[in-house]
C-alpha cells in the first residue's frame, strides 16, 4: 500500500497521486470556508456598497488567500506523508525487533528440548523411569546456555 500511497507525484506542489483527491476536497472546503466568510463580511457589514463593488470586493479578499491556502493545504499533506512514512518505519523496526526475540527464544527452547530429548533417552537405555515434563516454551532460563545448530 505504501508504494501506491508514495507512487507518481502531480502537479507542482508535488503531492502523490493518492493524495490528490484529498488535497482537492481539502483545499476546496478551506477555500468555500474563505469565500463564505469574506461573503458575509461584505455583504452584512459594508452595505453601502452595490452588488457589482460587492462581487468585486469578495473577489479581492479571496484572490491572495487562494495561494496561501494551497500551500497549507500542501503543508498539511506533506506532514501526512512524512508522520505515515515515519510511522511505517517504526513499526517496520518493531516488528523486526520482536521478530528476532522470537527466534532467539525458540532457539533456547530448541535447545532446552534437545538436552531434555537427550536425558530421556539416556533413561530409556540405563532402564530408568523418566517423568520429566516436556519443557515449556514460556520458561526461558537465562542461566542456559544457547546451543548453536
Amino acid at each position: 500500500m505504501m508504494k501506491r500511497f508514495l507512487s507518481g507525484r502531480i502537479s507542482i506542489w508535488s503531492i502523490s497521486e493518492a493524495c490528490g483527491v484529498v488535497y482537492y476536497i481539502l483545499f476546496s472546503l478551506q477555500i468555500t470556508v474563505v469565500i463564505c466568510l469574506i461573503s458575509w463580511h461584505e455583504i452584512f457589514h459594508n452595505t453601502d456598497d452595490t452588488p457589482t463593488e460587492t462581487l468585486i470586493a469578495i473577489g479581492q479578499g479571496t484572490a491572495p488567500l487562494v495561494i496561501t491556502i494551497a500551500a497549507e493545504t500542501l503543508v498539511i499533506l506533506l506532514t501526512l506523508e512524512g508522520t505515515v512514512m515515519l510511522a511505517e518505519r517504526y513499526l517496520k523496526r518493531r516488528y523486526e525487533e520482536g521478530r528476532k526475540e522470537v527466534l532467539r527464544r525458540q532457539k533456547r527452547y530448541n535447545a532446552r528440548l534437545k538436552a531434555w530429548d537427550a536425558r530421556r533417552l539416556k533413561s530409556e537405555a540405563e532402564g530408568e523411569p523418566f517423568d520429566e515434563p516436556l519443557p515449556d516454551f514460556d520458561d526461558d532460563d537465562d542461566n542456559e546456555v544457547e546451543e548453536d545448530d
